[in-house]
């Protein structure tokens, strides 16, 4: 995905969704690669990403469904109901909390430090906990699954000489798993084959195999699938019973399953250090690795109090999955009510200063309470925001934009001179949306509707990604005035980002949005005045 450094503002979710698919490996790459879909599937799935792109039609149910589709697309080549179940709920968990911040969260930062951001603030922590919270829910343990010896193979080791990914781990593991080595499990009896014929896939195998452990190149996940399924065939009926493997069928899932883990942590893990470079990367690694040593001990207690319950109800119902599943949903919604009382508690101790304000006595008091995974999670939130905290101008100049907005004489003078203020201060570029909302806001007043919905689509299209919360009036007012210009299309957009929003659009409010109500809306608008806007 690439990031601007000019447009100050979130990646649109379309963006979001498609380097989601992306990364998973999951559409060829190539004319050719296996892919196990036909061409009517491959069509229909480019037009709902190119709809979500272009964010037509109705966008959160777009990008439910989308999701759903690559979900249903993992679980098609994963043999493991409860791994692919597991992927799907911990990349649903990610895009709810991306969705989330776009709702609420403005950014004055360009799109390339803003995802550097929510990195650092929500995708890292909600990482850690929503793989591990999924493993028990699913009780993935009980698959009695083989994975690399290395605690965290599935990160990246960065050193000062080289970046060792995933992939590398995975694949050489793969290797001693099945007893053989890179060479004979590609090739089996290649080096003492020299009487015989090459064998041109197997030689391209070997090959591949090579550019994808050394890191040259990331293949995709139907390459990589293709390449070991053909692999474990191969090393099965080589004639040489020194090279033959026979390799059980639930070994060879069981090795494409932490390939599929170790292929999609390191394209995402790439294409974060070839961004923002190495260093960043090993500090996202570390701040995982220290927020799973903060949560295990929270896991711990967890499994060994389910454990005498399960033992005793899975004797009674055999449904032991099942059991997993109801007796730990109460444990993660008080686990999520715990960790907001804390933040709540906690809000007015950290708005005195940073933690260093904050006594061993309280912080003791705190941990007690609420437990140090807790506790320290929010203390990690809090510095982190701190590394992106908008200068004080920035504050001044959001606060001085509504109170122009809400004057019921500002003029064009006015938003000149602000306009003015805003680019000698360099912040122009950080409130793109402002300057057309209040302008559209003063031709809306004087009933210059036309002119008005020229402002109010483009401060509406430059909000979207960036303003949060703040956005909410200015939606309103673009729903309003694309109905007087009788256009139904910008009106349908601005509804459907209110919905994903979450707002009540006037007239609407909660009525479900069918298409006769909507309609009706649509008409009504355009009689309607709103002196106060």
């Amino acid at each position: 995905m690439t990031l601007s450094m000019t447009n100050h503002r979130f990646p649109t979710l379309g963006h979001v969704i498609r380097y989601a698919f992306d990364v998973c490996g999951v559409l060829p790459r190539k004319r050719g690669e296996p892919d196990g879909l036909t061409d009517k599937d491959k069509k229909r799935i480019q037009r709902s990403l190119e709809r979500l792109a272009n964010e037509e039609g109705k966008l959160s149910e777009n990008c439910g469904a989308a999701i759903e589709e690559l979900g249903s697309i993992i679980a098609r080549t994963l043999s493991n109901p409860k791994v692919a179940l597991w992927l799907g709920e911990v990349s649903t968990d990610l895009f709810d909390v991306y969705s989330s911040v776009i709702r609420t969260e403005g950014t004055y930062l360009s799109e390339r430090d803003s995802v550097r951001w929510f990195c650092r603030a929500y995708a890292v922590p909600r990482l850690v906990l929503s793989v591990r919270k999924h493993l028990l829910r699913f009780n993935v343990a009980s698959e009695d699954l083989l994975t690399p010896p290395e605690a965290d193979w599935y990160l990246p080791t960065v050193t000062d000489e080289k970046i060792t990914w995933p992939l590398e781990k995975a694949m050489h593991w793969a290797y001693a798993v099945c007893d053989t080595n890179q060479t004979n499990f590609h090739y089996p009896g290649k080096n003492t084959r020299s009487a015989r014929p090459e064998c041109p896939e197997q030689t391209q195998n070997l090959e591949n195999a090579g550019s994808w452990r050394t890191g040259r190149r990331t293949p995709s996940w139907n390459s990589l699938h293709w390449n070991f399924s053909r692999s474990f065939e191969r090393l099965a009926s080589v004639p040489d019973a020194e090279h033959r493997r026979e390799i059980p069928e639930k070994l060879r899932a069981n090795v494409l399953h932490v390939l599929f883990v170790a292929r999609l942590s390191t394209d995402i893990c790439r294409s974060i250090s070839d961004t923002y470079g190495p260093a960043f990367l090993s500090q996202l690694v570390s701040q995982y690795q220290q927020h799973d040593a903060w949560l295990a001990p929270e896991i711990a207690r967890l499994q060994e109090g389910l454990q005498g319950n399960l033992s005793t109800l899975a004797g009674r119902t055999g449904d032991t999955n099942r059991l997993w599943w109801e007796l730990s949903e109460p444990y993660w919604k008080w686990f999520a009510d715990r960790l907001l009382a804390c933040a709540y508690e906690m809000q007015p101790l950290l708005a005195r200063g940073d933690r260093t304000s904050l006594s061993e006595e309280i912080l003791t008091s705190l941990n007690t309470k609420y437990g140090e995974y807790t506790v320290r999670r929010i203390l990690d939130t809090q510095e982190t925001r701190g590394e992106f905290r908008a200068p004080l101008e920035f504050f001044e100049a959001v606060f001085d934009g509504f109170e122009l907005k809400s004057k019921p004489h500002c003029s064009d003078d006015d938003i000149d001179a602000y306009e003015a203020d805003l680019q000698r201060s360099a912040l122009d570029a950080c409130l793109p949306w402002m300057v057309p909302w209040l302008r559209a806001v003063v031709r809306y007043r004087r009933e210059d509707f036309q002119s008005a919905f020229l402002h109010a689509a483009q401060a509406f299209e430059q909000a979207k990604y960036s303003a949060g919360e703040k956005q909410y009036a200015l939606v309103n007012l673009y729903i309003e005035l694309a109905a007087k210009m009788d256009s139904w299309r910008s009106f349908k957009k601005g509804v459907e980002w209110a919905n994903f929003l979450g707002i009540p659009v006037r007239w609407l409010r909660d009525d479900e949005p069918t298409e006769d109500r909507l309609r009706g809306v649509f008409e009504l608008m355009k009689l309607a005045r709103y002196p106060s806007t």
